[in-house]
């Protein structure tokens, strides 16, 4: 029949539409959070066809309000953000400091009275309850990273959640060059998952575990679900989603070095029963941490970028025998991290990633009875590409070349 597709066109749409199928859940983590909001007047009346601006990280954003008063702003990056609404013959009211985190959904009502040159200005945090989000977890933020002690690595952000139980206890990063194991709710240890920016990076050679190890200073904020998760993940276990910083319309950066001597920590004695086998105990040698990060505008509005570098040094003396070679043992953490976030079109965003992470130690598994010559060498260099397209009509993501920690 005359204008019928023909069967290789047919192939064609229907492997496509299958590609998108399989696109829209290669992402196992949300990485975004939502504004929701109503205009109402001062009588409580509902205001149709109020412009709503969204300022804040990347782009600016607008919407109108619908028939029943009711605006959205949708996948939007973590942080702070304003919005202000207006419309002809009413004031113009305006929210700041509402902060926004990963997965949450943010209520908010705004209110216009009839009067030209009235302005309302509000500041407040989003609510804290959520209405649309059902599950259990923690989300912690970027000023609790860096505002409250700890051992500065992901592990150790996991024994502050409810109901998780960590196996390793790491006094001021003397253990972060080692991975913690970890459980929560009856969840099995290999039914947890990494995510970082929303992409899978369980390592699949040790399951439940991390590929790789990070730089601490990379991240913005930490989503830890321990029930009710997101349906498309598929295992019951704790889902870690780590999100990493990026630019915006300000230029920002920083640096730092830290060092932690030994002289700092206790020193344990031999007890003289063990002197004929152990010749010294445990000890920390030092402590050392550098790197920094920066981030901008490349077109302002428009596209942004984010680089970080960062290294990490934990050097200790293990427990040797009488007549062993006396070698400290170091573990070297190395992570390079770069991320582009694009906003040409006002309905399309864009996210290219890529982060680089090292671990190298000279002598594991040294011990009374592994002297240093028996002990191995340690390496495991890991790549993680991420390539994300948003639009009003698709999403396509991506996720490639993941080589695990050996």
């Amino acid at each position: 029949m005359k204008g019928c597709p023909t069967p290789r066109f047919l192939t064609v749409i229907v492997a496509a539409m299958c590609i998108a199928l399989l696109a829209g859940t290669a992402l196992a983590q949300y990485q975004t959070g939502n504004i929701y909001g109503k205009v109402q007047g001062k009588d409580g009346s509902v205001l149709p066809g109020v412009t709503v601006t969204l300022t804040g990280v990347g782009a600016p954003q607008t919407s109108v309000t619908d028939g029943s008063g009711l605006f959205r702003f949708l996948n939007l990056s973590p942080g702070t953000y304003s919005i202000k609404a207006e419309l002809a013959g009413y004031g113009t009211a305006t929210r700041v400091g509402v902060r926004l985190q990963v997965a949450q959904n943010a209520d908010l009502t705004m209110v216009l009275n009839p009067a030209v040159a009235e302005s309302i200005t509000v500041t407040a945090e989003a609510p804290l309850l959520d209405a649309r989000k059902t599950g259990t977890g923690t989300n912690v933020p970027r000023v609790e990273l860096e505002k409250i002690p700890s051992s500065r690595d992901p592990w150790t952000v996991l024994q502050s959640v409810p109901s998780v139980m960590v196996d390793r206890i790491n006094v001021g990063g003397t253990q972060s060059g080692q991975q913690s194991n970890y459980i929560a709710k009856g969840a099995l240890g290999r039914d947890n998952s990494w995510n970082m920016d929303g992409v899978n990076i369980t390592d699949m050679g040790a399951t439940g575990s991390s590929p790789t190890y990070y730089d601490f200073e990379t991240f913005e904020e930490f989503q830890i679900t321990t029930g009710g998760s997101d349906p498309r993940i598929q295992t019951p276990g704790v889902q870690l989603n780590l999100v990493t910083k990026r630019g915006t319309n300000d230029f920002k950066g920083n640096g730092r070095y830290l060092y932690t001597p030994g002289s700092l920590s206790a020193t344990a004695s031999v007890p003289n029963e063990a002197s004929n086998y152990l010749f010294r105990t445990n000890r920390v040698n030092h402590l050392r941490e550098y790197g920094g990060d920066i981030g901008g505008p490349i077109w302002r509005d428009r596209i942004w970028f984010w680089l970080a570098r960062g290294d990490q040094k934990i050097s200790t003396w293990q427990s040797i025998a009488p007549g062993q070679t006396i070698v400290p043992d170091d573990t070297i953490l190395r992570n390079k991290n770069l991320k582009l976030n694009g906003q040409i079109l006002s309905s399309n965003s864009t996210t290219a990633f890529y982060t680089f992470g090292d671990k190298f130690r000279n002598a594991r598994d040294l011990s009374p009875t592994r002297p240093f010559e028996t002990a191995y060498k340690q390496t495991g260099p890991t790549k993680v590409y991420k390539l994300q397209s948003v639009s009003d009509w698709y999403v396509v993501k991506g996720r490639w070349w993941l080589r695990p920690v050996r």
